[in-house]
């Protein structure tokens, strides 16, 4: 039973950090709510400079293709809870949010539109891309990782719980720490 209600409660706060606490904190005038979301930002930047030790480079058009559309299919709260937990690197670490997400009416107008794809090696890329609500970008220009997984491209656990650190509650969840 306690399990069953810790369960519930991270659902709920990794739904509510993703769209509510998104929109909130890039919506309100408070600086300290700027510099959470900078630091988290400038932190997966830092992150992607130091994994990124080889030169980057563009990727050809398919492996951009794939990147994108595991991207764009991950981060649509229509998707099937499903459908993103094979978009993850860590599939099992995040099926319970996923799930909880995928019931969270608020939650189904997220979005993402991918910017630019850059190799870092073969099976790591950079991804800048937007983070949308309802269509309008809530978290403009942000970096996350994709990586290759098994010969599929997934969106990196990294990317995901740096978004979800950005209302502390990506410390929450276990494949997050």
């Amino acid at each position: 039973m306690r399990q069953t209600k810790l369960s519930r409660a991270l659902t709920a706060c990794c739904a509510a950090a993703v769209v509510i606490g998104v929109v909130a904190g890039c919506g309100d005038d408070d600086d300290s709510s700027d510099a959470s979301s900078s630091a988290t930002t400038s932190a997966v930047a830092e992150s992607t400079a130091a994994t990124s030790s080889a030169a980057a480079s563009a990727a050809d058009p398919a492996v951009t293709k794939e990147i994108t559309d595991a991207y764009t299919t991950f981060f649509n709260g229509k998707t099937p809870a499903a459908d993103r937990t094979a978009l993850i690197e860590n599939p099992d670490g995040f099926s319970q949010v996923l799930v909880g997400m995928a019931s969270d009416t608020r939650a189904q107008g997220t979005g993402v539109t991918v910017k630019g794809v850059t190799l870092t090696d073969d099976t790591n890329a950079d991804v800048s891309y937007d983070l949308l609500l309802n269509g309008t970008p809530v978290m403009p220009d942000q970096t996350g990782q994709a990586i290759k997984v098994d010969g599929k491209w997934k969106v990196a656990s990294s990317t995901f719980c740096a978004l979800l650190s950005i209302q502390g509650t990506g410390a929450q969840i276990p494949a997050c720490s």
